[in-house]
C-alpha cells in the first residue's frame, strides 16, 4: 500500500512539522482534494486491486486446498476488508473533522485524533495481516514449486517485515515493507501475465514460471 511517511502525505504533500493539531487540520483543509485522493488511492483502490489479485491467485497454486494456501487466502481476504474499512473511515472522519473545525475546533481536534487512531490501527500502523498473507502464500508456492523460487524468497522477506511491524517503534520497518512489497507485487503481476499467456499457448499449469 501507499504510506504517509514522516510528514509527506503519499510523497506529494509536505505537512509542516512545527504546527499543532489544529494547524495540521487547517492545512489539510486547504489541500482537501489531494488528501482525499491520496486516501482513495492508498486504501480504497488498493483494496479493490488486492481483491482482484486474490481472485487471480485462486487457481495459481496446483493444490489451492492445502492448509497453508487456504490460510494465506483467508489472511488476504481479511486484508482487503481492513483496507476498505480504513479508507472509508479515513475519508468520512476527515470530512466530519473539517466540518467541525470552524464551529467546534476542540471537537474537531478530538475527532482528528480518533480518526487517525482508527485508520492506523486498521490499515496503516501495523502490517501484520498483509505480512502473514505474503509469507504464507510464499511458503505455499515454495512447497508446491509454483512460480520462480526467487520470487517466493522475496515474499518470505516481505512477509517477515510486515509481521515485524508489530514492533512499531522500530524505525523504517513499514517503509521497507512497503517498498519491497511493491517490487514483489510488480514481479508477481508479471509472472501472472506470463502464466496467462503460456496457458493460452498450451503449457502445463504446474511448470515453474520465472
Amino acid at each position: 500500500m501507499l504510506y504517509q511517511c514522516s510528514g509527506d502525505f503519499f510523497g506529494l504533500l509536505s505537512v509542516p512539522s512545527d504546527i499543532d493539531t489544529l494547524g495540521r487540520i487547517l492545512y489539510l483543509q486547504q489541500e482537501y482534494r489531494l488528501v482525499a485522493t491520496g486516501y482513495g488511492i492508498g486504501y480504497l483502490l488498493f483494496g479493490v486491486l488486492l481483491a482482484i489479485l486474490l481472485q487471480a491467485l485462486q487457481h495459481a497454486l496446483p493444490d489451492r486446498h492445502s492448509a497453508v494456501a487456504g490460510l494465506a487466502e483467508r489472511f488476504g481476504n481479511v486484508w482487503v476488508m481492513l483496507m476498505m474499512a480504513s479508507g472509508m473511515a479515513a475519508l468520512i472522519g476527515l470530512d466530519i473533522t473539517l466540518r467541525l473545525v470552524d464551529s467546534e475546533p476542540e471537537q474537531a481536534v478530538a475527532l482528528y485524533h480518533s480518526r487517525s487512531l482508527l485508520t492506523e490501527a486498521l490499515g496503516g500502523g501495523i502490517e501484520l495481516v498483509g505480512g502473514f498473507w505474503v509469507l504464507l502464500f510464499s511458503i505455499a508456492g515454495l512447497q508446491q514449486q509454483r512460480f520462480a523460487r526467487p520470487l517466493h524468497l522475496l515474499g518470505l522477506l516481505v512477509g517477515s517485515l510486515g509481521i515485524l511491524t508489530v514492533l512499531h517503534t522500530l524505525p523504517y520497518l513499514k517503509e521497507a515493507f512497503g517498498l519491497l512489497q511493491l517490487i514483489w507485487f510488480i514481479w508477481l503481476g508479471m509472472v501472472l501475465l506470463t502464466t496467462a499467456g503460456d496457458k493460452r499457448n498450451g503449457p502445463g499449469l504446474n511448470q515453474p514460471v520465472c
